[in-house]
């Protein structure tokens, strides 16, 4: 049987990738292979297809994509936890991009709350990566202040919400009014207008010289150093991603000159490689989404004929919200 999928013909510019006509895998030993019903759009998916992740496998096509939505296929051998049939979300580092997909059963969890297939695609990985970063990176309490650059973007939007519930100061960066007002509504104490106002005079303002307890960073290059101006003594950057690219002139002296700071750089696949954490952080992500205490914000859904187009809005950054590939 025969199915569609998007191939990397080189690692490069959006442009580098079609769809052709596969064959629909078969899974070994702890595989499992997914028919997707939708399938998230990542930032991630972006650095593994320009080359600035090292591709992790060496099969014939390369197909990026690093997470979807869908029932089970079929499985391969060793596989105790999932049987065909079942509904499960998966994140992984490539391959979700094909109406059928074949991953590390390690990668997937079974939804057992009612949540929508878009939804879901939505706000996993974005989800998750907001779960370890405001209860595991640093566990966030209601008297901290946290800075959070992109607030208008998909783990924005999630860490908005997320943080007002634990109760903590929550301030953001966006461009531009409307997604000033996105992020306002994602539940943000403050927002500052990076296109209008320099940042780390505005958090100055805001509290009153005291600056922040933890930096989210997914922006890098165009916001250092001035992330690190932003933090008390003591202080987190927790850098962890870069839309405008590569931090390459940072020396570890500057942490100490700043304050001894701390810095990490962390993946969301170190926090899930254990299953017990890995259902434990899905299952409070889709109940807080099913019972609305977590909205899911999609800017909008794609064909799979157009995922070039959907690479160059999420690069381009015209997004707010989850970009979403409909099958």
């Amino acid at each position: 049987m025969k199915q569609r999928v998007v191939s990397l013909s080189d690692f490069g510019p959006a442009e580098n990738m079609s769809l052709i006509e596969a064959d629909i895998p078969i899974p070994g030993s702890g595989q499992i292979v997914v028919k997707n019903n939708a399938i998230g759009l990542n930032y991630l998916d972006t650095y593994f297809r320009s080359g600035l992740y090292p591709w992790p496998n060496n099969n014939d096509i390369k197909i990026p994509g690093s997470e979807g939505v869908g029932f089970i296929h079929s499985v391969g051998p060793d596989v105790l936890d999932f049987k065909e049939g079942d509904r499960v979300s998966y994140v992984t580092p490539v391959g979700a991009y094909a109406e059928y997909a074949i991953i590390n059963a390690a990668h997937a969890t079974k939804i057992n709350v009612d949540v929508d297939d878009h939804d879901v695609v939505a706000c996993t990985l974005k989800g998750l990566t907001t779960h370890y970063l405001l209860h595991l990176t640093i566990k966030v309490t209601p008297d901290m202040t946290t800075l959070v650059h992109a607030a208008a973007g998909g783990v924005g939007q999630l860490m908005g919400q997320w943080g007002k519930e634990i109760g903590a100061t929550m301030i953001g960066t966006a461009g531009g009014p409307d997604k000033v007002a996105t992020a306002l509504e994602a539940g943000y104490d403050h927002v500052i207008d990076y296109k209008k106002d320099n940042f780390v005079d505005e958090v100055m303002k805001i509290t009153n010289d005291k600056k922040c307890d933890v930096v989210y960073d997914s922006v890098a290059k165009d916001v250092f150093p001035g992330s690190m101006d932003c933090l008390k003594p003591r202080g987190l950057w927790a850098l962890f991603g870069q839309a405008s690219g590569s931090i390459t002139d940072f020396n570890l002296a500057m942490l100490s000159a700043k304050g001894s700071l701390f810095v990490t750089r962390p993946t969301l696949f170190s926090y899930i490689a254990n299953r017990d954490e890995y259902n434990n952080a899905s299952h409070q992500l889709y109940s807080r989404v099913s019972d609305g205490r977590l909205k899911v914000y999609i800017h909008d859904k794609m064909p799979l004929e157009k995922i070039v187009e959907a690479h160059n809005e999420l690069e381009g950054r015209k997004t707010k919200g989850g970009l979403v590939i409909t099958l």
